[in-house]
């Protein structure tokens, strides 16, 4: 037994290495959304408008496509050492831009940065699984949700307060200290001993185990899709050779991954004991269906506030904050609620209730539409898809074997990123089909394509004062028809929700049925897993 300042030592370790994880992920988080208010002295300085979108793209298509990838590469090898290149290849790309001459460089900066990105959430997620036992980990990944909500609602303001004091170069110089700071501490005090099942393999034996052709095919599947997304409706009309051809060949793609890892025996991407648990697939529908609208409203409710109410970006910014307040605090009380109770069913049931409640309430927004009402509906969608945005990790770390939570991980968190670009791009596509096509019925003289172009704080300039009323009701009802995306996943997640067993994380893992039962695995009452967290902190 531990004498009482060894286990107060071991307290302040292990806090060290939370802050540090949290830092982490707060980086990343605040990178997605940093460029919110920076990119018009992007395109000032740069001269280049027409790679706007590209400066964003690039970011969320590497966290994408690289999932998988990271998933593999944390059950072969030691999670520390990878978690730690990850931070390193994000601070490499924030070098990339900070110093870019022009939009070329940045592109290349953001897709290395949204590649080492895509490793250290996930990496903080497997630390934790070494470092706390599965009973009290519901808590510690709330409170690293919460940190990455945070940093999504603060980035465009950093941004603005850099640009404006300073330069916007300094919204990628301040990740090289603090990612430091985040290496130094994980680099001393992390402890994560590969499984000795693994660690008497050979290097090129755990090369071998890479399935580098389905993994080709499911990143070049996704690439193909996102960049259909990415273009579709913007810069080429969605009925072009190149859209269907991006299409077209992003599902075959996909349905040549399927079939490798149905058919050949040597494709392990997903493997079958990860892909047997029907929860796990419960689990990343219900992560797809609560996350994937969040960000439509994100988006889109700002440019509802700027239009119809006439705000300015900043006070568009101030409105949003119910949402993102809701969405982070519920992350960590669902943390502290699934820890204390032992089951992540309650919250993922009463989350799908309160966002489906909340997106609906947000899909009737109209010109008449108060202050008072627009918060408490923000309100009431975060806090239900704060409620049930971690459960589907809890769900994967719960059934499925140690050796297996990094692929399972790495599923939940690919899907809930996919998700959320994926809609973002229909949402595109919804609202502005709705706003040429109500435009044109409420205020004929209005060209729409015209109205796609400006901004929506620009919309006094270039519409008659006796047309406005009727283009701001334009604007209204197609925002509320492109809320429907979030009301109608929100609604869609019961499914998931529903569907997941009740299965107890303060309880042992049963032994997996496919292979003999090794040292490492847990017990009946637990000991091995408290054994091997309390090794994942280094005591010296």
């Amino acid at each position: 037994m531990g004498s009482p300042d060894g286990s107060f030592l071991s307290s302040i370790r292990l806090s060290l290495v939370m802050v540090s994880l949290c830092l982490a992920v707060f980086l990343t988080g605040m990178d997605q959304t940093i460029l919110a208010t920076v990119t018009p002295s992007l395109t000032t300085e740069f001269h280049s408008i027409d790679d706007l979108g590209w400066w964003t793209a690039a970011y969320l298509t590497m966290l994408s496509v690289f999932q998988i990838p990271y998933g593999k590469l944390y059950s072969l090898f030691s999670i520390k050492i990878v978690y730690l290149s990850a931070i390193g290849i994000f601070e490499l790309g924030s070098l990339v831009c900070a110093t870019a001459p022009n939009s070329i460089a940045m592109i290349f900066g953001r897709a290395i940065a949204g590649a080492g990105a895509a490793g250290i959430f996930t990496g903080g997620i497997m630390i934790t699984t070494k470092i706390i036992p599965l009973d009290r980990r519901a808590s510690y990944l709330g409170i690293m949700s919460a940190a990455f909500g945070v940093a999504a609602i603060v980035g465009p303001f950093i941004g603005g307060a850099f640009t404006d004091r300073s330069t916007w170069r300094w919204c990628f110089y301040i990740n090289l200290p603090l990612g430091g700071l985040s290496i130094l501490v994980c680099f001393l005090l992390v402890n994560t001993p590969v499984d000795s099942s693994i660690a008497s393999l050979s290097l090129w034996a755990r090369v071998r185990q890479f399935d580098f052709f389905g993994m080709v095919s499911m990143m070049g599947g996704i690439v193909c899709l996102l960049l259909a997304l990415q273009w579709g409706g913007t810069q080429y009309p969605w009925n072009s050779g190149r859209i269907i051809a991006l299409l077209v060949v992003a599902v075959l793609l996909m349905v040549c991954f399927v079939l490798l890892q149905i058919f050949v025996p040597g494709s392990k991407t997903i493997p079958r004991s990860v892909s047997r648990h029907a929860s796990v697939w419960h689990a990343v529908g219900y992560a797809m269906c609560i996350t994937g609208g969040i960000y439509v409203a994100i988006v889109y409710i700002p440019v509802w506030v700027q239009a119809v109410q006439h705000k300015s970006a900043l006070d568009a910014g101030i409105m949003l904050t119910p949402l993102i307040v809701g969405y982070v605090v519920f992350s960590v009380i669902a943390g502290v609620l699934t820890s204390g109770a032992g089951y992540y069913n309650p919250p993922m049931i009463l989350g799908t209730i309160l966002a489906s409640v909340g997106a609906g309430l947000l899909s009737t927004l109209s010109t008449g539409t108060s202050n008072g009402r627009l918060i408490g509906y923000q309100a009431l969608y975060g806090i239900g898809v704060g409620l049930g945005f971690g459960q589907p990790s809890y769900v994967v770390q719960t059934v499925l074997s140690e050796a297996d939570i990094p692929i399972g991980v790495t599923l939940v968190t690919l899907v809930q990123h996919l998700s959320s670009a994926i809609f973002v791009a229909v949402a595109q596509g919804v609202f502005q089909n709705t706003l040429a096509h109500t435009v044109r019925s409420l205020a004929p003289g209005v060209d729409p394509s015209k109205l796609t172009k400006l901004g929506a704080t620009q919309l006094s300039q270039f519409v008659d004062t006796q047309d406005m009323p009727h283009v701001l009701e334009a604007y209204s009802t197609a925002i509320a028809r492109t809320l429907y995306i979030p009301m109608a996943l929100s609604c869609a997640s019961v499914l998931g929700a529903c569907l997941t067993p009740w299965i107890s994380m303060k309880k042992a893992k049963p032994e997996p049925t496919d292979k003999e039962p090794t040292k490492d695995e847990p017990t009946s009452d637990g000991t091995k897993e408290r054994d091997r967290c309390s090794t994942g902190v280094n005591e010296a």
